[in-house]
């Protein structure tokens, strides 16, 4: 199985000294899957709509069945100029054709975003992640929310606070990476014949 991640620098697993961030975590010891970590740091929905298409395709094969996860949100939610990078209803315009563009080609996941130590970013995370409950549930996209478990973790708190207030230690990425991996979507999902 080929699985290919878009995101952000939460994909990519910036602030892990292990290199392999959520995904990277939560595939560990799974064999059959070809990881494609796209995480691009600082990327908004906006530029990650931009780049998926071009970068998937090169990846597509008869020979392997194809996953695409996507998680993003945190760089949409904080502020420049002071208002957000990329208003909502623009990150949920972005969403829709990511997750409509992709299911027509392979399965598709979702894996919301995770809180910000900023009280004003991790608000307007909740509140997306929230919209992006609902949106993939219309579409019919197994979605995993890690936003409220990984706002009450202590261990993803100190760790992203200790280093740049958004990306936690290898600690933290475990935490969400065993959330992520415990989901009965993600097991289906990564279900390797």
């Amino acid at each position: 199985m080929r699985l290919i991640a878009f995101g952000d620098s939460l994909v990519a697993g910036a602030g892990d000294p292990d290199h392999l961030g959520w995904i990277g975590r939560a595939l560990l010891g799974r064999r059959g899957i070809t990881l494609y970590n796209l995480g691009v740091r600082r990327e908004t929905s906006s530029d990650i709509a931009a780049r998926w298409r071009a970068e998937a395709t090169p990846r597509f094969t008869d020979e392997e069945p194809m996953r695409i996860v996507f998680s993003f949100g945190a760089n949409d939610c904080y502020p420049q100029d002071g208002a957000p990078r990329v208003a909502q209803a623009q990150t949920m315009k972005n969403a829709l054709a990511m997750l409509t563009g992709a299911d027509a080609h392979c399965p598709v996941l979702m894996v919301g975003p995770p809180p910000m130590a900023d009280p004003g970013v991790s608000a307007r995370l909740e509140g997306l992640n929230e919209n992006f409950k609902v949106l993939a549930a219309r579409l019919k996209v197994p979605f995993i929310d890690v936003f409220q478990p990984l706002e009450a973790d202590g261990l993803w708190r100190s760790e992203a606070l200790a280093w740049d207030g958004a990306h936690p230690g290898a600690g933290g990425y475990q935490r969400m990476a065993d959330l992520v991996a415990a989901h009965p979507a993600w097991r289906a999902f990564t279900l390797v014949d």
